[in-house]
């Protein structure tokens, strides 16, 4: 396996073993989407936290498959599991934090994309060459760039194949944050604990009630009112404000 999970205090660590360039070849996207779809139903998880082992978060696909692929006419599946792995990510009902270092370039930065928050270091180069291979993204990450960029920025981008600094990146919000590489990860893990330390549910609503925002600004009232009735019905907001109101730290049952 190349894909290593690990569950403590809230948090789901999934790290990408297989350096040093952690490829991102068929079998690891099919990895990646199995790994997401089963944490999705697991009740202990708040938050995950996605890195990648060595110096690279994720330099691409792996190019040797690109012939079997080309003489296999099958191109057409491989952009149905690509879009399988990013959806199996940014469905997760959990908060979604990625540490990414190094290269993250073509399906490493369409990966990156998929996550809610992406701490980079400040090492990293960030870009879709694809172009130079005669190809555009194909794992879901075009159109999840469009999404965060716009329209005219992701054409600069992916048509010249350029990566972008790590300044450039935190600028147009690709990057959450960016830390310093010595203790990146350590940052990272930090953030992690920080948000599985505050109530679960809330954790997902919020999560949710962006979504849904974001999707149909339209539909936010009625569906944003449901979530905010259904927290004032938790246990948690009730220890939130009788912590408060004793001045002590809360406990959270998440529930």
């Amino acid at each position: 396996m190349t894909v290593n999970v690990s569950i403590e205090n809230g948090i789901a660590r999934v790290i990408l073993d297989h350096p040093p360039l952690n490829i991102l070849s068929e079998s690891v996207k099919e990895e990646l989407t199995d790994t997401f779809r089963s944490i999705t139903q697991s009740s202990e998880v708040r938050v995950i936290l996605f890195a990648a082992k060595g110096d690279h978060f994720c330099c691409g696909a792996n190019l040797k498959e690109f012939p079997d692929r080309i003489a296999n006419k099958s191109a057409g599946e491989v952009w149905i599991r690509g879009h399988e792995m990013l959806a199996a990510i940014m469905n997760v009902p959990q908060p979604t934090i990625a540490y990414i270092q190094g290269n993250a370039l073509g399906g490493g930065a369409e990966l990156a994309s998929a996550f809610d928050i992406r701490i980079f270091s400040s090492t990293t180069q960030f870009g879709y060459p694809e172009v130079l291979r005669g190809v555009f993204p194909g794992n879901g990450g075009l159109e999840r760039l469009v999404s965060m960029v716009g329209q005219a920025k992701a054409m600069e981008m992916v048509l010249t194949g350029k990566p972008i600094s790590t300044d450039k990146a935190l600028q147009l919000g690709i990057a959450s944050e960016i830390v310093e590489s010595s203790n990146g990860l350590a940052k990272a893990e930090e953030f992690a604990q920080y948000l599985a330390d505050l109530p679960g549910v809330a954790l997902k609503a919020i999560k949710k009630a962006i979504k849904i925002y974001a999707a149909d600004s339209s539909a936010f009232m009625e569906k944003g009112k449901q979530l905010f009735y259904m927290l004032h019905e938790t246990q948690d907001v009730k220890e939130a404000v009788n912590a408060f109101l004793d001045k002590r730290k809360a406990s959270f049952v998440h529930k």
